[in-house]
């Protein structure tokens, strides 16, 4: 299957994920591929907390999809990466749907020689190029990041 676009033809890369209730209430296991099935839920009433809750699991999906591009540019600058460590929090709306209106990234570096201009310009390229999770938030959840870069010299 093939998408096109006035530049050039976009190819349709389908994923493909499996869900199945568990109980009476929203424990529901997930899996995609041949990885792990996980467990999501709610908390009660709804849910009994067995499982990550779906937002939880989008600030993981979110969180991973900015790592693993940033850490490539990074690389690709040739860069020394010692440790990364990253936080994200998400700030639900208090109306319905009660989606993320912000989520703050909190970046951990340690390094040689990796400085917060290098991390900025990564993190841009990432919002812009990269990332596809970021993509599909974009103009709708504001993104702020902190950065900190602990010097291994």
């Amino acid at each position: 299957m093939e998408a096109k676009n006035s530049t050039q033809p976009v190819a349709v890369v389908p994923l493909e994920a499996s869900l199945s209730l568990v109980n009476s209430k929203l424990h529901i296991t997930g899996q995609a591929g041949n990885f792990e099935p996980i467990d999501t839920d709610y908390i009660p009433p709804y849910g009994d907390g067995m499982g990550y809750m779906p937002l939880q699991l989008f600030l993981i999906s979110f969180g991973a999809c900015v790592a693993g591009s940033v850490l490539t540019i990074l690389r690709r600058m040739q860069k020394n990466i010692g440790y990364f460590d990253m936080k994200v929090i998400g700030m639900r709306r208090t109306e319905h749907p009660t989606s993320f209106s912000e989520i703050t990234a909190e970046y951990i570096i340690t390094s040689i020689d990796v400085t917060e201009a290098d991390v900025r310009k990564a993190l841009a390229l990432s919002e812009q190029s990269f990332c596809p999770v970021w993509a599909m938030i974009k103009g709708n959840v504001e993104v702020k990041s902190i950065i900190t870069i602990k010097n291994t010299d």
